[in-house]
């Protein structure tokens, strides 16, 4: 969408027409003078940059286009600026044409005093848009009716409402009646929506602009919306604008009748208890659910875990001061790899887990070791025992051999390995073949050549590299 006002050198506007706009939805006044204001810009992004809907933008340059302040390119598209003529005194005669119409629609507006642009929005309405004259009367007469404005509606409003008429085909007396019903009761439904938030009066176009997209655009049954409406109750000052973010997010759940409105708050207040759950289980202070944490524990269900799962990944953070949510989606997707589901699943690999970590405890305690179990001592354990293939007790004993080292795991696993490639499969011949190994004071095997000369632990660790190494994180 690209404004062009190279024909303007300043702003010139008649009298009659400025005061139209400054009488006008002021969303038509903004527009305007957004285009003035840039070069280029997609609907998207005015919207956005206005705060207003794509259809009241889409609506506001419909408006500038019939009164000629701005004209689309047939052949570029592109929106251009122009001074809009002032009506010829013959176009006016012709205008009043219908002095019974005229009349009818001046006593509809008692004390208010009907221009000539005021005519003239009901003749386009009636000569561009087909609307009859007896619909004229009656848009006429709803419009002010239902105006926070009453006669001082402004003509923008009636124009955008007659519009509408047109393209839903309220072509008759008889159709135009029917819309006037549906649309009281939308009236009387939505003053019931304002009194429940304490606000007495009649609904602003801009409400009734709402009510009309909730009920019409997105479906929702009054029933639906009185049972959002106890969503509101978290506002300080509960509005309709408020209550227009819950029903966009229902909308966006599916939630249309007043059954699932209800089912879905249910729903909603059952989740976030669970999630109160996690977050005591974490320690948190704040015990207020946000929309990003019921979120990521609705992933942790998608994952294929429920809350006694949840609650036990959160009871491995315990210690971690820095454990949160991050922590527990680590937890939960580790498992979730290992096939593990279900809560009996995870207590016996958890326990599984236990006792492996008592055995690496008691490992780095024969060596000499007062640090932590890290992954890469389990790995280092796991090494020894399963691919190795030795029994705790010659794992311990290959430890104590080992302390005072100044390495004690590198020692274990070149004395290990060396067991292995002799043969070794028990703890009495582990002995035996530690003692032979002392007995021969280490002259003739490979180790000798290590250990019958005197090396720095650089150049030791050269060439015998840290076995914890690879298993380190």
């Amino acid at each position: 969408m690209i404004f062009n006002k190279q024909t303007l050198d300043m702003l010139v506007i008649p009298r009659m027409v400025a005061e139209q706009l400054l009488a006008g939805e002021p969303e038509i006044l903004r527009v305007y003078l957004y285009g003035l204001l840039h070069e280029e810009g997609e609907p998207e992004q005015i919207s956005e940059a206005l705060g207003i809907e794509r259809s009241v933008l889409l609506q506001a340059l419909e408006t500038l286009q019939a009164q000629g302040l701005i004209a689309e390119s047939k052949i570029s598209g592109e929106l251009r600026y122009q001074i809009p003529q002032q009506a010829e005194p013959a176009e006016a005669i012709e205008l009043y044409k219908d002095a019974g119409l005229n009349h009818m629609l001046q006593a509809l507006f008692s004390d208010r005093e009907l221009s000539y642009a005021d005519y003239k929005t009901f003749y386009e309405l009636m000569d561009i848009y087909g609307l009859p004259a007896q619909v004229l009367l009656l848009l006429a007469e709803y419009c002010i009716n239902n105006s926070s404005a009453g006669n001082r509606v402004s003509m923008a409003y009636i124009k955008k409402v007659g519009r509408s008429w047109a393209k839903e085909g309220v072509d008759s007396i008889e159709t135009a009646q029917r819309k006037i019903a549906a649309l009281k009761r939308n009236t009387a439904e939505l003053r019931e929506l304002l009194a429940s938030l304490n606000i007495l009066r009649l609904p602003t176009d801009q409400e009734f602009q709402l009510y009309e997209k909730w009920v019409s655009e997105w479906g929702f049954s009054f029933g639906a919306i009185k049972a959002a409406m106890a969503a509101t109750t978290n506002a300080q000052y509960p509005t309709l604008k408020y209550l227009d973010g819950i029903l966009k997010n229902l909308y966006q759940q599916g939630c249309l009748s007043s059954v699932q409105v209800q089912e879905y708050f249910a729903l909603n207040e059952k989740l976030d208890e669970q999630i109160k759950e996690v977050l005591r289980a974490l320690s948190y202070a704040r015990l207020t659910v946000s929309q990003e944490q019921r979120n990521r524990y609705l992933k942790f269900i998608r994952m294929g875990f429920g809350q006694e799962e949840i609650l036990l990944a959160c009871a491995q953070a315990a210690g971690k001061s820095s454990a949160g949510f991050d922590y527990v989606e680590q937890v939960l997707t580790d498992w979730q790899q290992r096939g593990l589901l279900k809560e009996a699943q995870i207590r016996a690999y958890l326990e599984t887990e236990r006792k492996q970590q008592s055995k690496v405890r008691k490992m780095l305690d024969a060596a000499g070791y007062k640090k932590r179990v890290s992954r890469g001592d389990t790995a280092l354990y796991e090494k020894f025992s399963q691919e190795y293939g030795f029994a705790d007790e010659v794992i311990l004993f290959a430890a104590s051999c080992a302390i005072g080292s100044s390495s004690p795991l590198r020692a274990m696993d070149t004395m290990l390995l060396r067991w292995k490639e002799a043969g070794v499969h028990n703890l009495r011949q582990a002995k035996e073949a530690n003692e032979e190994f002392r007995r021969r004071g280490r002259k003739t095997s490979n180790f000798s050549d290590i250990d019958s000369r005197s090396y720095s632990e650089e150049q030791l660790a050269q060439l015998v590299p840290d076995p914890t190494l690879q298993y380190e994180e």
